[in-house]
């Protein structure tokens, strides 16, 4: 009788167990919602400047690089001059550097414009959002004060009508009451 209680009291609580896991498997597999909280604008900002400062860091490093290989194909030249070697191989491997400096100085040069262009695009746009902000804060300050205006004309109108410009008219006569004698017919 107490094996039978057991596998009993056994198979309903795994039975339970069972239920409770597969009722939690539906909500667990739910999506969170993504809600912006009161400092997103905050990472925003940040994320802004640490990609700004990132692209400066990569221009800066690039043209870091172009003048060491400027520094290399000099001494290139200098080695090849003094050696008056007719090396048609070494001037082959001069022009060949110097065509890819030159188009390295190219992009570097168009890098750096795209980056001047950044800045300038991201001043101009906190310009804007600065100005749009001054904007509607006016806007909120004169609506403001028209509907202090308004509450005020409103309040001094109810106050109008509450004590009436015109003197107090004179109380009427009282009206004949009427008969309570009947008729003779």
């Amino acid at each position: 009788m107490t094996l039978r209680c057991s596998i009993a009291a056994f198979v309903v609580l795994v039975a339970t167990a069972s239920w409770g896991q597969n009722s939690a498997g539906p909500l667990t597999s739910r999506r969170s919602t993504v809600m912006a909280s009161p400092n997103s604008d905050a990472q925003v900002a940040v994320a802004r400047a640490k990609a700004q400062a990132d692209a400066q860091k990569h221009v800066e490093e690039m043209g870091a690089t172009l003048a060491k290989m400027h520094a290399l194909l000099k001494q290139m030249r200098a080695k090849t001059s003094t050696a008056k070697a007719t090396d048609s191989m070494a001037a082959a491997n001069l022009e060949m550097w110097s065509m890819m400096m030159d188009q390295l100085d190219k992009q570097y040069q168009e890098l750096a414009a795209a980056q001047k262009s950044r800045e300038d695009m991201e001043a101009r746009r906190l310009a804007m959002y600065k100005q749009a902000d001054e904007r509607a804060a006016a806007a909120a300050a004169a609506g403001k004060a028209a509907q202090q205006a308004k509450a005020a004309e409103e309040a001094k109108a109810a106050k109008a009508t509450a004590t009436p410009a015109q003197p107090a008219a004179t109380p009427a006569a009282p009206a004949a009451a009427p008969s309570t004698t009947s008729s003779p017919n």
